[in-house]
């Protein structure tokens, strides 16, 4: 019985690890792949081009997120960890939902 038990756990173990996985190449990925560019364009609109182009651009940001730059983490990766806040906000609010439907 212990081992079934044990068995159960690690599947709901691996199960989440797999959903955590889909969210940060979601969530994680429109974060390092859209946003820059969202980012290059609102900066274009508002404050006129940039020097050197869109190019230019993308290549200084990566080049700091690669060279550790706080900022271009923060850019790049605050998506993913305000939807990582968020959900932790709202899981008792989740599992208080969840557990008044159940029988």
């Amino acid at each position: 019985m212990a081992d079934a038990a044990a068995a159960g756990r690690k599947a709901l173990q691996a199960l989440a690890q797999h959903r955590e996985l889909r969210y940060f190449l979601l969530v994680g990925g429109a974060g390092l792949l859209i946003l820059p560019f969202l980012v290059y364009l609102a900066g274009a609109a508002t404050l006129g081009p940039y020097e050197g182009g869109l190019a230019r651009f993308l290549g200084k940001l990566y080049g700091d997120f690669l060279r550790l730059s706080p900022g271009a983490w923060a850019l790049l990766l605050g998506p993913y960890a305000i939807f990582s806040v968020a959900r932790l906000l709202t899981r008792p609010w989740r599992r208080w939902r969840s557990a008044t439907r159940s029988p």
